[in-house]
Order: structure tokens, then C-alpha cells, then sequence
């Protein structure tokens, strides 16, 4: 794995180690509810966010001999997730993994729901030595977050199976942790113009990341070059549903891994995310252009190929559903 990434998750082991305060965990790894790390849930497809960040790390595991698979049954299912934690903590597992694993290592994941679809189960297995005492207590630490439940084996010559066990139905979540609540007041923002190559997020978004606008109005550097050619590449395919991250890296002259790492460390959002903002912000340009397009059209027209996942995207970026967001540009609101 590349410095940054390494640098990242040393990061990441740190906090977290000192937060918990591992020298006093108990040996069966029982935390209290942890209260200081924010959970924001979120109506999502689920099993599409996992198979791409699942794959954010694939073309690193290839290049090292290292065979990685995913599996998620069914293909498409909406539930609630925290996407930034999920992330996380799939980041920490494939990750650690990939350290461990030489040339002919495997990597398999597999997402399945049970028979109530309340919950969805996410199994990790490889072939490489006992995952650190350290590292399960993180990874344990980041499921309870989210409510969620996690079971670990090692069998000797055969490698690790991780089990974990998240709740997906709203009402396993308070009130409080459910994004966009009735409390939230909607409002179109003032800046929602799009000006290639910089766009700028409200400034609630994401709180303890740099915006994209913030780095790009920053004095000239290789850092703000970089963003702006990535940029320019996501809006020169934008209606384009077939652009992928390989499609991407190759514009940007790179891996796909080095393209992930550097987004991310630059802006602290993974390639899906990065680009799903730049095509909601153009969406809403389209919008504010014409009120009367329909909800689909647009989606099409920024890279979306499912209306209905659009609409997820489009309301964990603007906070509202696109339909209230265009009625309130029609003045209906």
C-alpha cells in the first residue's frame, strides 16, 4: 500500500487506540456504546455502495498477486447506512489485509441480507496470517458505532473470517442520527453555481475535511492542478454512465489506486464520492437551468443510470430529495 494510505490508517490506529484506551479492554472486547463518535445514517443502495468500495482497493491487490473477489446478493438493496463509517472500516480491513497477503494470497467478500432484510451480513475471508489484536479492536469499535455486531476466526494454515452484522432498517437509529431529519430546514444555497473547474459545497458538508473549494481557491500548486484536471475529467464524461474509476485513472495519467489515494488524501472522499458531488452539483445547475426537467432526465444527464439511486445520492449531497429541490425552484414550495 502506497505512504499515504499507510499514513492514514497509522492515523487512524492512533486515535482510536488512545479513545479507547485498549490497555484496559477486557479479553472478550466488550466496549460501552461508544457516544463520541457521530453516527449520520442514510437511506442508501446498499449493497451498490459495498461492491464500490469494496473495489477501491482491488487494482492494489491485483498488482500484488493478490486474488479479490466480491459477492453481493441481491445486486441492489436500499437501507440505512452510515457511508463515511462503512467506509472506514471496509478501508481498515482490506487494507490490513492486503499488508499481510504475498503473491497468491486471496481476498473474498461476500454481502447478503437475512431472511427479514433488516439487516445485511458482510463477510471477509483471506488466506493470510491472524489479524492483529490491535486491529480487531478498531474494527470492533467502528461496527458497535454503528450498531452493529462483529465475529472474528482464525483458522491455523487457512486464514481469517470476519463477520459483520449491520442493522439497515431506519428504526434501528434515534431520531438524532438520521440525516436530513424533519428538523432540517430546506433551502436552495446561494452558491450552487457550478464554474468548471471548481465547485463548492455548502460548507456544512462534511465537517473536518477541505472542501473542494477551499483547496482550489488556494495559492497555485501541484495540489490544486491535480484537482483540477480531475475535475475537468468528471465533467468532460458527465452524462457518461459507463466512466468508471480505470477510465478515470487512465485520463489522469495513473493507477487507480494512486488516483484513490491521492482524492482522498487531498479531500478526504473516496473516487465514488469525489465524483458523485461534482454530478449532483452539475444536476442542480441543470436544474436551476430548467425546473421542469424531469427528475430522471437530469439523472441521465450527469451519469446516473438509476433514477432511484440518483435521488439517494442527490439528497445525502443537498440534503432534500431532488423532486422537493426542483418544486422549490418552480416556486411550489
Amino acid at each position: 500500500m502506497s505512504d499515504i494510505i499507510f499514513i492514514i490508517i497509522i492515523a487512524l490506529l492512533a486515535s482510536y487506540i488512545i479513545r479507547l484506551k485498549l490497555h484496559q479492554a477486557t479479553q472478550d472486547h466488550v466496549f460501552p456504546f461508544p457516544e463520541r463518535l457521530g453516527l449520520h445514517v442514510s437511506n442508501n443502495d446498499v449493497m451498490h455502495f459495498l461492491n464500490m468500495s469494496s473495489e477501491n482497493v482491488k487494482s492494489f491487490l491485483e498488482r500484488r498477486g493478490i486474488d479479490f473477489m466480491i459477492k453481493c446478493e441481491p445486486e441492489s438493496m436500499m437501507g440505512w447506512i452510515d457511508t463515511e463509517l462503512l467506509d472506514k472500516i471496509l478501508l481498515l480491513l482490506l487494507s490490513d489485509m492486503a499488508k499481510r497477503l504475498n503473491h497468491g494470497g486471496k481476498v473474498a467478500v461476500a454481502v447478503y441480507t437475512n431472511q427479514e432484510y433488516d439487516c445485511i451480513n458482510i463477510r471477509i475471508s483471506d488466506n493470510g496470517p491472524r489479524i492483529s489484536e490491535t486491529g480487531m479492536l478498531i474494527i470492533h469499535y467502528l461496527v458497535t458505532c454503528h450498531r452493529g455486531s462483529l465475529r472474528s476466526e482464525y483458522y491455523q494454515r487457512q486464514g481469517n473470517t470476519i463477520v459483520i452484522e449491520l442493522p439497515i432498517k431506519k428504526d434501528a437509529y434515534d431520531a438524532e442520527q438520521l440525516e436530513s431529519g424533519t428538523s432540517s430546514e430546506f433551502h436552495i444555497p446561494n452558491d450552487i453555481e457550478l464554474h468548471v473547474p471548481t465547485i463548492d459545497i455548502p460548507s456544512n458538508y462534511e465537517e473536518g475535511n477541505s472542501s473542494l473549494w477551499e483547496i482550489m481557491q488556494a495559492p497555485h500548486s501541484a495540489d490544486q492542478e491535480f484537482l483540477r484536471r480531475a475535475i475537468q475529467c468528471v465533467n468532460d464524461h458527465l452524462s457518461d454512465t459507463d466512466y468508471d474509476r480505470q477510465a478515470f485513472a487512465t485520463d489522469m495519467g495513473s493507477s487507480v489506486s494512486t488516483l484513490y489515494n491521492k482524492i482522498r488524501a487531498l479531500t478526504g472522499k473516496n473516487i465514488t464520492n469525489f465524483t458523485r458531488d461534482i454530478r449532483i452539483k452539475a444536476a442542480c445547475k441543470l436544474a436551476k437551468e430548467d425546473p421542469d426537467l424531469r427528475v430522471s432526465d437530469i439523472a441521465y444527464q450527469v451519469g446516473f443510470k438509476d433514477p432511484k439511486y440518483f435521488a439517494t445520492s442527490f439528497k445525502r449531497v443537498m440534503g432534500v430529495q431532488p423532486k422537493e429541490y426542483f418544486a422549490k425552484l418552480r416556486g411550489e414550495g
